[in-house]
């Protein structure tokens, strides 16, 4: 017998409509080919930009700040661990991702993410437009928009948790929605 059921895993994946998945380390050039395989499973859809731009978004996350790390010989350096999930629902897709934070990054996460979900849209380009002219928050790998501008691309608040994996991690899941339709 096989230590695991593929096809089990497949009918579930299936069910759950789930276009796109990954799981491992994530370096910029396997961005840049899932980036691609996105685009063309998604090709058809007037929502492409925004799915992803999205993905995009979650995937440099996880290759950036991810706290677990693998060493790809390759290139020769470090890149985070971490999930990536597309789902399609009737009326919206989903958007995943999932990895490890250390205890000072969940803290400042989950304030994050409280503080841009109780934001109108208005409000979150107001501050989108406003970061833009800062510069990067400290530690940031990027300009420090990418949460704020997930959540002006979703639909509605985004879902997120954090879940504790030992005594000085936690694994973070942020999930954004993007309706098929315009609402």
């Amino acid at each position: 017998m096989m230590p695991f059921d593929l096809l089990k895993y497949y009918n579930d994946m299936n069910k759950s409509r789930i276009l796109m998945t990954f799981k491992g380390a994530i370096s910029q050039e396997l961005l840049v080919e899932l980036g691609s395989l996105v685009r063309n499973q998604l090709q058809h859809d007037d929502k492409i930009q925004r799915i992803f731009a999205v993905f995009v978004e979650m995937a440099q996350n996880i290759l950036h700040y991810s706290a677990e790390k693998d060493l790809l010989q390759h290139i020769g350096k470090e890149v985070g661990v971490g999930v990536i999930v597309i789902s399609e629902q009737e009326e919206m897709y989903s958007i995943s991702s999932g990895n490890a934070v250390t205890k000072a990054d969940a803290e400042r996460l989950e304030a994050q993410c409280r503080h841009l979900n109780a934001l109108t849209k208005e409000e979150l380009k107001k501050l989108y437009q406003e970061r833009r002219k800062q510069s990067p928050p400290e530690g940031s790998k990027g300009a420090g928009l990418g949460l704020i501008d997930m959540a002006r691309k979703s639909d509605k608040p985004f879902e997120f948790s954090l879940q504790p994996l030992t005594s000085d991690t936690s694994f973070f899941i942020l999930n954004v929605s993007i309706h098929k339709t315009a609402k």
